[in-house]
């Protein structure tokens, strides 16, 4: 029996990814055990409103806090790890990993990262228990390109971008380069799909400051909660996605973009390089790395990438006046994420669960 301690029904790119990981174990015949992290099982049955039936299955057997557990959440949570052998599995979008992350994951028996990239910042960072590479994934099946044309704004090159509101996102270099790159009569669109958990920024009006009249097309769908048709629709209807963000720990809406064969202007730095290259997209350029200026406790004192914002420009023009090179790099981006299903993840827990003898 292995005890999977994260989340599985909430918005959140850990849940949603979770619940990939103990669906695919448990169709490989691993016993495995769902336990939430925040509170009882039932809180979160509660809180989201519904729950897998699955995991639900699963959340009825005993439970036994002796078999060896996962604890898959941010690197503070470690310390929840009750089990007879202990795995911490985590990412984060900076050049080193908080102090208080470091000193839990070293109390682990080993410890997960997404990325290459992600493990050689954890051992860096002073990890010093063996440190794995667990990738996610996507469902190539239900993320795929659309079969037929939109049947509405045809003219237009439309850019979609997907991220939860912050400034490690790069809105605000997305946005001037926006304004630089075309003019209010250009036949371009840039669609915003932006969620804000957060009580205290108002995206409404930064956003408003940084576009002021008069300003190429953009769209906005803000705090709307999609069902996993509507995202797919919403990536199936555009020509590129951009997202100019300063570090990744995976990358989530980079690939389910590219699997829907959009090609991705995304920075060239942290999670996202694992599978976004100049054969299958648009690479962003940066200027180094910078201070993060976060007062969050896991974003303090590190740095985080400083996307190119005149590079950003050429590259959105690029890809709005070469349709034919887009659709190729769109094409060449369905292929990469073919490549990475939820399978290979699960198969990499999986082999990771047979060298622990369990």
């Amino acid at each position: 029996m292995l005890t999977w301690h994260s989340s599985f029904a909430a918005l959140t790119g850990y849940s949603g990814s979770s619940l990939a990981y103990v669906l695919g174990l448990d169709a490989l015949g691993v016993a495995v055990r769902p336990l939430y992290l925040y509170g009882t099982d039932y809180d979160e049955q509660v809180q989201a409103g519904g729950m897998h039936p699955r995991i639900r299955e699963l959340q009825a057997q005993p439970l036994r806090l002796d078999a060896p557990q996962v604890v898959y959440a941010p690197g503070d949570r470690f310390s929840k790890n009750s089990g007879r052998y202990r795995v911490g599995f985590t990412m984060l979008e900076t050049d080193r990993l908080p102090a208080s992350w470091v000193e839990q994951a070293n109390q682990m028996d080993e410890v997960w990262t997404p990325t290459e990239w992600g493990a050689a910042v954890f051992r860096a960072s002073g990890v010093a228990r063996p440190v794995h590479v667990i990738p996610l994934g996507v469902d190539a099946a239900r993320f795929r390109p659309a079969a037929q044309p939109r049947a509405r704004l045809r003219e237009r090159t439309i850019f979609l971008s997907v991220f939860e509101w912050g400034e490690r996102k790069g809105w605000d270099v997305l946005l001037r380069a926006w304004r630089a790159a075309f003019r209010p009569t250009d036949d371009v669109l840039l669609l915003l799909k932006i969620d804000c958990r957060m009580p205290l920024p108002n995206p409404l009006r930064e956003l408003a400051r940084a576009l002021p009249d008069p300003h190429p097309p953009v769209g906005l769908i803000y705090n709307q909660p999609l069902s996993g048709a509507q995202l797919i629709e919403l990536y199936q209807g555009a020509d590129c996605f951009v997202l100019p963000t300063r570090g990744e720990g995976w990358g989530m809406p980079v690939l389910e973009a590219m699997a829907c064969g959009l090609p991705a202007i995304a920075t060239d730095w942290s999670g996202q390089t694992t599978f976004l290259n100049a054969r299958n997209g648009y690479p962003l350029p940066t200027r180094g790395l910078a201070p993060t200026g976060s007062e969050a406790t896991h974003y303090r004192g590190a740095q985080w990438a400083e996307p190119d914002g005149d590079a950003l420009v050429e590259l959105l023009r690029q890809a709005a006046r070469d349709e034919a090179g887009r659709r190729a790099l769109g094409q060449a981006a369905r292929q990469e994420a073919e490549r990475w299903p939820w399978a290979r993840g699960v198969a990499a827990v999986a082999a990771r669960l047979q060298a622990i003898g369990l």
